[in-house]
């Protein structure tokens, strides 16, 4: 995690949004970590994402980390190709390891553009394919290639700004609006 909150350094007066967040459970311990003013979890689903999961993250990360959450964190179940947050709200968005889930891959990344404040950032990590077309373990769709999804992030109107390899299945890419 360390290594993430180097290449992605938000401010502790930034607005974070994260798309397709799930629990939260590695937002929360990012922002534990390297505060925001505020991180909003953006997922459609009710049973996972609840303000009660949330709740136990920060008391679990608090907790393990002996450092207190000064980061208001809020819980929107909505579907991230539609959004209700206003334009230009946020200063990152964050998509981790979601963006291969998405059905309208391009409503998203519209959405993300929209919500982003000029000069905003988009962090996105994702699994990808290296050498042939895999499938993720955990929900069963196809991975990007690392080209393949810096194309589709570029065409959305975003400016590369860095890549970084995660770990031997995984990758950091950051944007610019």
């Amino acid at each position: 995690m360390k290594e993430l909150l180097r290449f992605a350094p938000w401010k502790n007066t930034d607005t974070l949004v994260s798309l397709g967040s799930g629990s939260g459970w590695w937002e929360i311990n990012c922002v534990v970590h390297q505060p925001a003013v505020q991180l909003i979890l953006v997922d459609h689903d009710l049973q996972v994402l609840t303000n009660e999961e949330v709740g136990d993250s920060i008391s679990y990360f608090e907790n393990t980390s002996n450092k207190k959450n000064t980061t208001t964190i809020s819980v929107k179940n909505e579907d991230v190709h539609a959004l209700t947050l206003e334009t230009e709200m946020a200063d990152w968005v964050l998509i981790f390891n979601a963006l291969h889930e998405f059905k309208q891959i391009d409503l998203v990344l519209q959405e993300a553009f929209r919500i982003l404040k000029n000069g905003g950032r988009l962090l996105i990590e994702e699994e990808v394919s290296i050498s042939i077309p895999l499938i993720h373990e955990g929900c069963g769709k196809k991975l990007f290639f690392a080209e393949e999804l810096m194309t589709i992030v570029t065409e959305a109107g975003f400016e590369k700004i860095d890549k970084k390899q995660k770990d031997e299945k995984a990758i950091y890419l950051l944007f610019k609006k």
